[in-house]
């Protein structure tokens, strides 16, 4: 009786189109895999600069406030260099300007940071915690822009928070660039945001 089968040529050929299609799906997988995993680190990222940028925005808005409208200690606080604000309000609403009532943002070491007891031009001082990590996000830009402030008698910039006379309105810029290095990439890729916080001083330094 005759035996039927496949020969030596047919098995390999055989073999070698189920290694192809083997690594076909491997690659589209390895693909998808790589893809998502980018795409969940870009979230984390975009995450990570909004919620800072959020808290930024929300604390300054207090700036200057006290439970006495008298007390200009607070406003007097105000302080900002390029890469830092310093700021003060009445936490506690007990219309006394207390040791952790100094509030501040920095950028140190590719991360954002925060601090009660900021003291210092340039927010060298006082205790800080960073509200972001590297893993995540490596900061790469925290700039602080007041060159759109305006006082009523004219002055502008900085000279608008330092003048002794006048109501002063305080637009401060604030732009927050943040950075992942991706797999398979060999530039960092980078997402930047940006807002703008209003404050209105009635007794301006």
């Amino acid at each position: 009786m005759d035996q039927k089968g496949f020969t030596l040529v047919e098995m390999l050929i055989a073999s070698v189109l189920g290694l192809f299609v083997t690594g076909v799906i491997i690659t589209v997988f390895s693909t998808n895999v790589r893809s998502s995993t980018e795409n969940i680190q870009m979230v984390r990222l975009n995450q990570e600069l909004r919620g800072v940028m959020a808290l930024m925005t929300d604390e300054l808005k207090r700036a200057g406030y006290s439970a006495d409208s008298q007390n200009s200690d607070f406003m007097d606080e105000l302080n900002f260099t390029s890469t830092c604000v310093r700021y003060s309000y009445d936490d506690d609403a007990n219309k006394v300007q207390d040791s952790d009532e100094h509030f501040g943002f920095r950028l140190q070491n590719n991360k954002v940071e925060w601090s009660r007891n900021a003291t210092g031009t340039g927010c060298t001082g006082g205790t800080w915690a960073a509200l972001t990590t590297i893993d995540v996000a490596s900061i790469v830009t925290l700039d602080f822009d007041i060159s759109g402030s305006i006082n009523s008698l004219g002055e502008t910039g900085v000279n608008a928070l330092t003048t002794t006379n006048g109501v002063t309105l305080i637009d401060v810029g604030i732009t927050l660039v943040g950075q992942k290095q991706l797999p398979h990439t060999i530039t960092p890729a980078k997402r930047t945001i940006f807002d703008t916080v209003r404050l209105r001083n009635e007794t301006p330094k």
